[in-house]
């Protein structure tokens, strides 16, 4: 027991020098290096072009006569085909509709639409004694040339406007074609209606122009020489 005792009373021994003194303070962790990274930029946002006075105006005019439409985004080609403002069609008045929408120049739009209720709606009643109900359209924003030349077409500046058929509000369905004596008076019709054209549109093609045009009228609002027109 004395041996034990004095054991425990040996000088310079303490449990805390068999374990190791504990640090007054621990050490703060070292801080996290600063990286250059960055969080990514969100896309910029692109701004359409302004709409001129003009387009504006015109889009006024259309509501108006009735004509239903969407704004349509600008078109640009590397082929050099291109419209700022285009619109999609899908009637040209309450009555009548256009089919399939068809992808125009306001102005286009507006030629149309008018030529619809002055002369196109009128004749076609006249003659067969039905309203014109819808117009089936065969082509219009196209980027192409013109056929058989390098110069680009009216199609490709959203310009024109090619008509295929006309259905009448009864169903009767006209095809613009030259129908000869065996339906004289559609006959009467596709050739009162080409002629019309002529002054409402800048170019005017369709049956009897030549082989292309022989189902088809083309409509176009071309800028020529002292206001022009060319009609066949």
């Amino acid at each position: 027991m004395l041996l034990l005792l004095a054991s425990l009373t040996l000088p310079g021994w303490s449990y805390a020098a068999e374990v190791g003194e504990l640090p007054a303070t621990m050490a703060a962790p070292d801080p996290k290096p600063q990286t250059n990274e960055t969080q990514p930029a969100e896309p910029a946002m692109t701004t359409p072009p302004a709409m001129p006075a003009e387009e504006a105006q015109c889009r006024e005019r259309l509501e108006t006569l009735g004509v239903v439409f969407e704004e349509h985004e600008p078109l640009e080609d590397d082929l050099g085909c291109s419209a700022t403002h285009p619109i999609t069609v899908s009637r040209l008045s309450k009555d009548v509709e256009l089919t399939p929408p068809a992808v125009l120049t306001c102005a286009m739009a507006e030629a149309s639409a008018r030529f619809v209720q002055d002369h196109a709606g009128p004749l076609t009643r006249g003659a067969l004694g039905s309203d014109l109900a819808a117009i089936e359209q065969v082509s219009a924003y196209v980027c192409r040339p013109r056929n058989g030349t390098k110069k680009l077409s009216e199609h490709a500046f959203a310009n024109a406007l090619d008509w295929g058929a006309l259905v009448l509000e009864d169903g009767t369905r006209i095809e613009v074609q030259a129908h000869g004596s065996a339906a004289p008076r559609r006959s009467r019709l596709v050739k009162a209606i080409q002629k019309a054209a002529c002054g409402p549109f800048k170019t005017v093609l369709g049956p009897g122009s030549d082989a292309d045009h022989a189902n088809h009228f083309h409509f176009d609002l071309a800028r020529r020489r002292n206001g022009g027109t060319w009609c066949e």
